[in-house]
């Protein structure tokens, strides 16, 4: 199991993950990453995750490849520069929702998973 360090952010309803050490992140058979590995490719990629996200990314399986972080944080920057402040950004069949003013992730899901499939308090999508 990966070690990882989970610290108050400024508000108290977020996180930020330090990642392990280069030798700790193992992927999976199939190139998917790990819960851990995915909060730690997150990190890395100066994005912060609420606890609510944590929990999401780790019940609905939500996985991203390395090179799919890279897209959501550059994704992120580019509708920060258009002026978006709360965004869903779809990636393959996940979604997160994401305060982009705040670089923060709120919340991961499945699409399948989406019971109503209607998305409130956005005003952006972006899609990877």
């Amino acid at each position: 199991m990966n070690k990882y360090i989970v610290q108050p952010h400024k508000s108290s309803n977020t996180v930020q993950v330090n990642r392990p050490q280069r030798g700790d992140m193992r992927g999976t058979a199939q190139g998917a990453a790990s819960f851990q590995e995915v909060l730690n490719r997150i990190k890395q990629n100066d994005i912060n995750v609420t606890k609510h996200a944590r929990n999401r990314l780790d019940t609905r399986g939500v996985t991203l490849k390395p090179n799919q972080v890279e897209k959501v944080a550059k994704a992120m920057d580019q509708a920060a520069q258009k002026g978006v402040k709360e965004a869903v950004i779809v990636v393959g069949e996940q979604l997160l929702i994401a305060s982009v003013a705040n670089r923060t992730i709120i919340t991961a899901a499945q699409k399948d998973d989406m019971q109503a499939k209607i998305i409130t308090k956005i005003d952006g999508a972006i899609f990877i």
